[in-house]
């Protein structure tokens, strides 16, 4: 019975393994580029597919790995360990390029897999490494990450966005590297949302490939207007206007604005306020007795439930008169 069972462990435990080496394992993720999907925990090994093309069948074929010599023909296969990638290029007899097969490795979807490009968000209890932000309803969104310190020169090499909901995007990297920017191109601002946006970013770090999926979202719930201007202050009376990025018409497009006034020692994020309140005017006056304190102004829309934007605060210090 004991070794009948270790037999049927031995086949299972050789299946699973072989089943790296096959091309269910590889996928096509754009033209050029292929991945190698593995356990990056344990040793992987993987043979790999190249074709230098359906036009080259009756053409003498050389495949380069770097500068060394990595087969001979149209098609062959090379070996893949672990994170060992590679830019494979063809050439006929001549040296002259023809093609090339870039190979990268990802390690597959798992609960405990290691992330090694991007740092997790560390003021959310989710599993959140890019956030995304839109000023206004005009279709536009920002979303943001922060790199791990191993992984700074990682580069993003593909965006898919808008894939599940038909929506049709452009979006560019920002020239930091840490953001990217994406446009509805067929947006209308006073149109409902039907379907939630779609996005999904692929890093690649050397050979290494990792995805990460953004939660589907509507702009609504990721709207967050731009720092509010104080416009100004005369005593303890104090005036802003609407940020110029926001949507028009603002009575369309409603803001409330949020009052805190605290102590001058302590910032906007303090807990201990001496008023705290909400309002739809653009002008308030502070009644206290004090004559230095902070004055601290934020927004979001009225009419969603989205984030608050940014503290926007003010220092009085009004001069104590002589007798």
């Amino acid at each position: 019975m004991n070794r009948f069972l270790h037999h049927v462990l031995y086949l299972i435990l050789h299946v699973a393994s072989s089943s790296q080496y096959g091309t269910e394992t590889i996928e096509t993720l754009m033209p050029n580029v292929k991945v190698v999907k593995v356990d990056l925990k344990i040793f992987t090994e993987t043979q790999v597919p190249l074709l230098c093309g359906d036009s080259y069948q009756d053409t003498e074929v050389i495949w380069m790995k770097d500068s060394e010599l990595a087969g001979q023909g149209n098609q062959i296969k090379v070996k893949v360990e672990e994170m060992m990638g590679a830019n494979y290029s063809c050439h006929n007899a001549a040296g002259e390029y023809l093609n090339h097969t870039l190979v990268l490795v990802q390690d597959i979807p798992s609960p405990n897999r290691t992330r090694r490009v991007l740092e997790k968000s560390h003021d959310t209890d989710e599993d959140e490494y890019i956030r995304c932000l839109a000023k206004n309803y005009n279709g536009t969104f920002h979303c943001f990450w922060k790199k791990t310190k191993y992984r700074t020169s990682a580069v993003v090499a593909l965006v898919q966005v808008g894939q599940f909901s038909g929506r049709n995007f452009s979006c560019s990297i920002h020239s930091d590297g840490a953001g990217l920017t994406c446009e509805d191109l067929d947006s209308c601002s006073f149109a409902e949302e039907v379907s939630r946006i779609d996005l999904t970013v692929y890093f690649r770090s050397n050979y290494l490939l990792e995805d990460y999926t953004v939660t589907p979202f509507y702009i609504r719930e990721i709207v967050k207007t731009d720092k509010i201007h104080i416009t100004k202050v005369e005593g303890n009376t104090f005036q802003w206007e609407y940020p110029d990025t926001w949507s028009l018409p603002r009575s369309y497009y409603p803001l409330t604005f949020q009052v805190k006034v605290v102590h001058a020692r302590e910032n906007c994020d303090s807990e201990k306020q001496v008023l705290l309140k909400e309002t739809k005017d653009t002008k308030l006056t502070v009644v206290h007795s004090s004559k230095k304190y902070r004055f601290c102004l934020r927004a979001k829309d009225e009419l969603v439930d989205c984030p608050w934007c940014q503290w926007t605060d003010f220092e009085v210090k009004h001069k104590y008169k002589k007798h």
